[in-house]
């Protein structure tokens, strides 16, 4: 797990949380819309959206088979109304950016067949290009928009006059706020409730008003990267006895086609928010949005589907997860998520999926197409940050074949989250496995080969063609694996496939890194490449001090007015990490506050310096304050794989805590 504020945060907002009487309770029903929202918001454009932008983006959803595939609304995400309301004190589009007003926009994208959304705030302001709230204005306001033709209101939480609610709190202010727009509104109308500051908790109330509330109360609004994506889904998931039917969970806006994150971790995301029967829609340029990922019809589907409830947890283990999805044809759409960095296996049953009896089942990959059987057990070589999504029906079809698990370096322990190190110029040994998971049928000489980098060398030290497999059989073939020589420290992909008789070819890999172990004798730890770093002010520094954050700006390391040569200058807390190879003795570095925080009358910053060995704390300096010389820290490190120097904070504040690892040496055999 990357994050797990969400479920402290959860139980925190549950006990804040205070039940009220308000207008929201008056609602018993959601309103009547079918299936989570899909389409384009506008969000990327800011204040440069216009009416142009927004014809353009219908034009494209409908040339571009998105609209086909159902991205129907065009979304208009702020910044299109006029500072002030007009002399009948109505909403007014900004003049510039949509001269045409909104009513004939509305018209012109209903003319593609597709549908218009809007922004509005709750508040006095708007949130985005300036204009008025609806605050006080709500049932002119909504049957304003409606008479536009508009189809869908985001409703947003912004300049809200809390002082007009004494005694209220911010839950029970949402509550009177947002019932009279969604009324207003009318039913047709699709209500996003945008209100997702954690103290509103609009999953507690909101299927009483709103088709969609927000609910990535920590990473607001959802940024481009893996770390925010999975935070927002685990807030989605501890909300989803909420959701249901006409209204739904919204952890926001899908990301793929902005850069931030890899084609896999872009599907991983539009295959979660489909499992969770969230809202899929689009905010990168239109241009740019990848139809074969956001356009899969079989896992639109999956979010589509008319039952209407939000996916669930069948089993969650750290980083591995399987979640389920019931499905109105008795179909189960079922999720294996990898949170983690490497590779894994994991596996599911019918029994803890509670799939109807059945002596077979019908196993599709949504992503992939594959078709296979199973008796009931279920299983995936997961890759990193990655999912494999299945839609599982009760009876099988005899012209399947059975389901197979293949993996290419399994990890040895579950929770690793590191690649496996292969070293440049040395045979390494990894081995491949096969499964027969399904086991409907007996699996005749499978077939096992590597497709290793190029200029890399992989050769099977024992059978790579298997007898048959019968029912849960395994199957494992040993290779040496050896990089180039002058292999670098960086991720290489060893593809692997395993092919057998009648059955089809089955594709599995494994993300390695090739790194060297420090040669004999003593050596620099800056000058040795590093596997992981971490460090609270951007880069740590090689032979320099962490200086203000920016690449090499730092400063001679200095401490207490003795200058080292050599070292790594951070800022606590910092966590640098190396690959030993198990062929190393001892670390020693002299730890201290470099004197560039200093004031000519003040001594800042305080900082404990760690040396770990494979997880397990070797040494420690205690507390080094800046007026203190540097302590010699030294620690046995023989044996370790990987060593990690770790620089925390000490008795303040982590503002000062410039900390160099002076000197910092490692000796191997």
């Amino acid at each position: 797990m990357y994050r797990r504020t969400a479920a402290a945060l959860a139980v925190l907002l549950g006990a804040l949380a205070v039940p009220v009487a308000s207008t929201a309770q008056a609602r018993t029903a959601p309103p009547p819309i079918s299936a989570p929202p899909m389409g384009w918001n506008s969000r990327v454009l800011a204040c440069n959206v216009s009416e142009a932008a927004i014809k353009n983006a219908a034009d494209t959803l409908a040339g571009n088979g998105l609209a086909a595939a159902g991205y129907r609304h065009v979304i208009i995400d702020g910044c299109w109304l006029a500072r002030q309301r007009d002399q009948q004190d109505g909403l007014v589009a900004d003049p510039a950016r949509f001269p045409s007003g909104i009513k004939a926009l509305a018209d012109y994208v209903h003319g593609k067949g597709l549908k218009l959304g809007l922004s509005h705030s709750a508040g006095t302001t708007a949130c985005s290009g300036g204009g008025p709230g609806a605050y006080r204005h709500e049932a002119a306001d909504g049957a304003q928009i409606a008479s536009w033709g508009v189809d869908y209101l985001k409703y947003d939480w912004c300049s809200i006059p809390t002082a007009d609610f004494p005694g209220q709190n911010v839950q029970q202010i949402a509550q009177t706020l947002y019932p009279p727009m969604r009324d207003a509104l009318g039913d047709p109308v699709a209500f996003a409730m945008n209100n997702e500051d954690g103290s509103t908790v609009p999953w507690l109330w909101g299927r009483q008003v709103a088709t969609t509330w927000r609910t990535n109360v920590v990473t607001s609004p959802l940024a481009d990267s893996y770390g925010s994506m999975v935070t927002a889904w685990e807030n989605n998931m501890l909300r989803g006895e909420y959701a249901g039917p006409g209204s739904w969970n919204d952890p926001d806006l899908l990301q793929a086609g902005r850069g931030g994150m890899s084609a896999r971790e872009y599907q991983t995301q539009f295959s979660l928010w489909a499992v969770m029967a969230s809202p899929l829609i689009a905010q990168a340029d239109v241009a740019k949005l990848n139809g074969d990922i956001i356009g899969n019809a079989k896992v639109i589907a999956v979010d589509q589907d008319p039952l209407g409830v939000q996916g669930h947890y069948t089993s969650t283990d750290g980083w591995y997860h399987v979640i389920d999805k019931p499905l109105r044809n008795g179909d189960h759409a079922v999720v294996l998520f990898n949170e983690s960095n490497r590779y894994a296996t994991i596996t599911a049953t019918a029994g803890r999926l509670r799939l109807p009896a059945s002596p077979e089942y019908r196993v599709e990959d949504l992503w992939t197409g594959a078709v296979s059987l199973t008796k009931g057990d279920i299983g995936a070589a997961v890759p990193p940050h990655g999912v494999v999504m299945y839609r599982i029906s009760a009876g099988g079809r005899a012209d399947a074949p059975p389901a197979v698990t293949f993996e290419v370096d399994p990890s040895s322990f579950l929770g690793n989250n590191r690649p496996t190190i292969l070293e440049p110029g040395r045979a390494n040994r990894i081995i491949t496995r096969v499964v027969n998971t399904g086991g409907t049928d007996k699996i005749n000489k499978a077939a096992v080969s590597l497709t290793p980098p190029d200029g890399w060398k992989a050769k099977a030290v024992t059978p790579a063609t298997s007898k048959n497999l019968a029912a849960g059989d395994v199957f494992e073939t040993t290779w040496e694996v050896t990089p180039p020589a002058d292999g670098q420290l960086t991720t290489y992909q060893i593809g692997g496939r395993v092919t057998w008789k009648g059955g089809p070819e089955i594709t599995s890999g494994a993300d390695v890194l090739a790194g060297r172990a420090p040669a004999s004798g003593t050596t620099y730890l800056s000058d040795l490449p590093w596997t992981v770093m971490t460090n609270h002010l951007g880069s740590v520094e090689r032979d320099r001090s962490n200086g203000d954050g920016g690449a090499a700006d730092g400063r001679p390391l200095t401490v207490e007015g003795t200058v080292y040569a050599k070292g790594l200058g951070g800022h606590a807390p910092a966590d640098v990490e190396f690959y030993v190879g198990g062929r190393c003795s001892t670390v020693e570095f002299l730890g201290g506050v470099d004197d560039e925080v200093d004031e000519p009358t003040i001594k800042h910053g305080s900082v404990e310096f760690q040396v770990w060995t494979d997880g397990e704390l070797a040494a420690r300096s205690g507390v080094v304050t800046g007026d203190q010389p540097a302590k010699k820290v030294t620690a046995s490190v023989k044996g370790a794989t990987y060593i990690r120097l770790v620089a925390t904070n000490g008795v303040d504040n982590a503002y000062w805590d410039h900390a160099d690892f002076a000197d910092a040496k490692i000796t191997c055999d």
